[in-house]
């Protein structure tokens, strides 16, 4: 046989396990897989940009300047990431119906608050991928919880302090909008005024039906399972005892059969030892 069989033929190397081939990247994915470290990074730094923008109201106009154009080339950054992924895509137009946020972050630059969803996507994302046990889960899922409501209560305190008719004078207020809107509690005492306010609060109450009810499921599951897991424990405590049980019924059944045929049949007596010799 001149030809040299293939690698990949099972029947090429019998008796021997063939391993299967990792699974190759689109050009998309090995993008994304290379940028995920520096794009979470980024929005770290979008965060703390934005934090300090909203929270220190008496700036000066140099810093404000400053922060607006770091908050610009952040945008870029994001833009052109946007783009690559797009143009790297086998099919566009399903890339760009999979990621409608991401789009509406390149669209509306003027909107600082859209960016945050874009930065809270990533690093939920590197905390989802490390979330495999329930340990991990409920972790994820207080992060998670903590990042939206800290988020949100930034991008409504921008929205809202100063506005007129605005019910929010301090973080403080914003930050107990977050909570009492999260919880779907709604006691009206604050209330957004601004169309961008509004978007906001739309933001928190999807995520936080979705987080709470997460979280209640999660946790009814973890419920569920530790009471499974003492009734099996009982199961088997109650098996364990019948098997006793039925040890100790044998061994008196022995022990009666035994004393019954000791008083059926007395032991004769022992005939006198012989104490002369030959």
């Amino acid at each position: 046989m001149s030809s040299v069989m293939s690698d990949s033929d099972p029947q090429s190397k019998p008796g021997v396990a063939t391993t299967a081939s990792p699974p190759v990247l689109t050009r998309r994915q090995a993008w994304e897989r290379a940028t995920n470290a520096p794009m979470i990074m980024l929005a770290v730094c979008f965060v703390g940009i934005y934090a300090w923008y909203v929270l220190d109201t008496g700036a000066s106009q140099e810093l404000d300047a400053w922060l607006t154009r770091a908050d610009v080339a952040i945008w870029a950054v994001f833009a052109a990431d946007f783009a690559i992924r797009l143009w790297l895509s086998t099919n566009r137009w399903r890339f760009v119906r999979t990621h409608p946020l991401e789009l509406l972050i390149v669209l509306l630059p003027p909107f600082r608050p859209v960016r945050l969803v874009r930065a809270a996507l990533l690093l939920v994302d590197t905390v989802n991928r490390r979330a495999v046990t329930r340990a991990r889960m409920a972790v994820f899922v207080g992060t998670s919880s903590a990042l939206v409501i800290l988020l949100c209560s930034l991008a409504f305190f921008d929205a809202e302090y100063g506005v007129e008719d605005s019910k929010i004078d301090s973080f403080g207020d914003a930050l107990w909008w977050s909570m009492v809107s999260v919880t779907t509690v709604g006691y009206g005492d604050v209330y957004p005024v601004t169309t961008e306010g509004r978007f906001v609060s739309l933001i928190l109450m999807t995520f936080g039906i979705g987080l709470i009810s997460f979280a209640i499921g999660t946790t009814t599951s973890w419920v569920m399972d530790q009471l499974r897991s003492v009734e099996q424990s009982a199961e088997r405590a109650d098996i364990e005892i019948g098997l006793l049980a039925e040890e100790v019924r044998a061994l008196r059944a022995e022990v009666a059969a035994l004393a019954s045929s000791a008083a059926d049949n007395p032991a004769a007596p022992m005939a006198p030892a012989d104490t002369h010799g030959p």
